[in-house]
Formats: structure tokens, sequence, C-alpha cells
């Protein structure tokens, strides 16, 4: 079982987050670009990822960033400085990593997904992207388009061997609900229809993992969607049991267990979901343990939050207590919390490991 290693971290040293993910994933593990969104605009996740939007410019506004009007130049200040705030990232980690005589044989990168994507970016006229289906789908296209263009880096700058993508959706919820307030903060948006979901998700794996990706060589070996609630109560929208099943919807039908081998397998054993490790006894709890325990049965990749005060142990007695054979947790990744330090980081890889070792004594 391997852990992914990294996350948001306070402060504005890029080199000091660079050597100590770089350090703590090890071998092992799959260290995560780092994210010092302290840094200011456009270190942030959201100006991060529409920076790599081509043919799109954008900028920051008050009420944040907005697709600039027809025109308008594509290297303003604000579009200039989160790419360059990308940039430091991927060659301070490959100068750490030259420093420190560390090989990046893999490496990891979050971005702000599609769905949420479109519910954080503003139209030129004031309201948000996803109010226009034009725009949704411009905005999508090119978020494909430079989501790969992104991993291309990785290997180019960072040198890494092996890529992997965590698309992250804490909007999903509040998109596909109806949610999210308009610019008066009078309405909300409509909803955005869950068959366009899958289908933005659906193309983007298209691209990002399919056929011709593959062959090429550039495809990741691992994509996570991880479908989030933020911007919505609980009582609106689908909960974290339905968003992970949403999000299975538009992934490709797995054939045989998937195996991180240093290959990019099929789509199919290279895409999967992110959600948080399930607590059997609240009452959401038996019904994610029912989505979880499907896909590691089909051999659906799964990357699961290590919940605080919830360690190794506890989450291997809910394995067997709910029926899951522990063997088929080795297709398991490990996530820690959204903001890290070093200690964070430790205690990450330390519960993956720990979880490894349990399903082995188990197996054995």
């Amino acid at each position: 079982m391997r852990a992914l290693v990294g996350g948001t971290w306070r402060g504005l040293n890029a080199a000091e987050a660079a050597l100590a993910t770089l350090g703590e994933a090890g071998d092992a593990h799959w260290p995560l670009l780092p994210e010092l969104p302290d840094r200011g605009p456009g270190a942030e996740p959201v100006g991060r990822t529409a920076a790599l939007l081509p043919d799109l410019a954008v900028d920051l506004q008050p009420h944040g960033w907005r697709i600039s009007p027809p025109g308008a130049r594509s290297n303003g200040m604000d579009h200039r400085r989160a790419t360059a705030h990308l940039s430091e990232d991927l060659h301070r980690l490959a100068d750490t990593a030259g420093a420190e005589g560390i090989g990046i044989d893999r490496l990891a990168v979050r971005v702000v997904g599609p769905l949420s994507l479109l519910g954080s970016l503003w139209l030129p006229g004031g309201e948000r992207v996803a109010v226009d289906a034009g725009a949704r789908r411009d905005v999508a296209a090119a978020w494909n388009e430079g989501v790969a263009g992104l991993l291309s880096r990785l290997r180019t700058e960072a040198g890494a061997r092996r890529t992997a993508l965590w698309i992250d959706e804490p909007l999903a919820a509040a998109v596909l609900a109806g949610a999210l307030p308009t610019a008066s903060g009078y309405r909300t948006v409509r909803s955005v229809p869950r068959d366009e979901a899958r289908t933005h998700w659906r193309a983007a794996l298209a691209v990002l993992a399919g056929e011709e990706a593959r062959a090429s060589g550039a495809a990741p070996a691992q994509v996570w969607i991880d479908a989030g609630r933020r911007g919505c109560s609980a009582e609106e929208g689908p909960g974290p049991a339905e968003l992970a099943l949403l999000a299975s919807e538009a992934l490709p039908t797995p054939v045989a267990p998937a195996a991180d081998d240093g290959r990019s397998g099929s789509a199919a054993q290279t895409v999967g979901v992110a959600l948080d490790a399930p607590d059997p006894d609240v009452p959401a709890g038996p019904a994610a343990w029912d989505v979880v325990g499907g896909w590691s049965e089909v051999g659906r990749p799964l990357a699961i939050r290590h919940m605080a005060g919830r360690g190794p142990a506890a989450l291997m007695r809910d394995v067997e207590r709910v029926g899951l054979d522990p063997a088929l947790t080795v297709g398991w990744t490990m996530m820690g919390p959204a903001v890290v330090g070093k200690e964070a980081l430790r205690r990450t890889a330390q519960a993956a490991d720990e979880l490894e070792d349990r399903r082995t004594d188990l197996a054995g």
C-alpha cells in the first residue's frame, strides 16, 4: 500500500516543503507537489488550476478568478503570477531532489477538478461559468488540455518517471445541487445536470488516461477523483457515498485488480476515486462501506483519507467487521490531511506502512 504524501503547506518556503515531502515519501510512496497558498493570489488551488487553461485568459477580481473579456491579454499580471508560482514549485522540487541526491521516481499533483472550476470561475459579465452551457464546455475542454500539459511538465521539469493526478472536486455537491450563490447573493446558480458532470469527468479521463495517452507513455500511473461536499449543507445535494458512486460512473469498468508495477495499465486499472475512511457506526457509514467494498472487489483503485483518531488498526478492524477481504486493500492509497507539515506527512506514510503490514499478516 502506498501513501499520497503532501498537501497544502503554511508559509512561503517552497524548498523546505519540497525537502520534507520528498524525504517523508521516500521510495515507497507518492510525493505530492507542494502547495503554498500563503504566497498570495495564484498560489491557491483555483488560481493555480485556472492558469493552466490554454487560450483562456484569466484575471483576479474581488469576487474571484474571472475569465477575462474578449481581447484581453492572456499574459496579464495575475496569470503570470500564478504561472510563476507553479514553475517555482516544480523547479524547487527538482533542485532539492538534485541537491539531496534523491531520484524522483514518482510524483503526484493535485488540481481543482472541472466541475469545481465551473463553480469557482466567473464570466466577464459577472456570473459564474456554471450558468452558461457553452462556457462550461469551453472551460472543461481547456481543463483537459491544460492538465495533460501539467502532467508532461512533471516529467520534463521535475524529472518524474511516473505521475499521478488527484482531481479535487470540493464543490461537486454544490454544483450538482444548485447551491452556489449568484453574484448578487439573492439566488443560487442552476444545478449542472448529473449526466453533464459524468460527461466532463469521462472526457477528462479519456484525454488523460485513454488509449492514446497510454500508447504515448503520457498517461499517469494513477488518477483519483475526489468529489466533496463543500459549499452546501448536509440537507442539500448528494452525500459522500452518492458522490463517490456518481464519480465512479464516469470511470472505465475494471477487468483486473489494479497493480502499481511501474507501468500505466489500462484506464480501468489507472483511475479511481477518493473518499474519507468510512465509519461504520455513523448513519452514512454502511452505505459508504458498500461502495468501498464494491470497488475493491472489482480492482478499482481507491484513495482513503486517513482520519484523525482512526488509525490503521481501527481501519483494518472495520474492514474485517464489514466483511471485506483484507487482501483487497492492496489497491488502496492512503491520503493525509489537507493542511500538512512534516509530522503530518510522516504519520500518513507510517499509517500506510502499518496498514500494509497488517494486510500482509492477515493474508499470511
